[in-house]
């Protein structure tokens, strides 16, 4: 009966709820640095995602971490050529239609990050 796989339900239910509280936004769940900042930017700009509220958020957030980083400017360079390079290989490795569920998860959540910091929400 149902009821004998009960504990086995459960079981999947709390390890489906775990899984999703860990990859629930990846952004905000590893320390964001340049090569983040850039990837993110980039996914809204391959998604159709980017719009001049994400533009002023990403730029604020680029200006902070960069202060904040301590890296010379060849460091920093490095890291956002790093970032452009990720994004370019992610949206290489996607084919034909697959950048779709790319853009519905990252690039929203990338959009919607940047939007957040440029209205105030959200600090850099």
């Amino acid at each position: 009966m149902w009821y004998d796989r009960a504990p086995f339900c459960k079981g999947i239910l709390w390890f489906s709820a775990l899984s999703l509280l860990v990859s629930a936004d990846p952004a905000q769940a590893q320390d964001r640095d340049l090569t983040r900042v850039i990837y993110d930017y980039a996914v809204t700009s391959y998604c159709g995602t980017l719009d001049l509220d994400v533009e002023r958020g990403f730029r604020t957030e680029l200006e902070t971490l960069t202060r904040r980083s301590g890296l010379d400017t060849e460091g920093a360079r490095k890291q956002r050529l790093k970032g452009w390079v990720q994004a370019d290989r992610e949206w290489s490795n996607r084919g034909l239609g697959g950048f779709r569920a790319w853009c519905q998860d990252e690039g929203v959540a990338a959009s919607r990050h940047f939007r957040a910091i440029a209205i105030g929400e959200k600090e850099p």
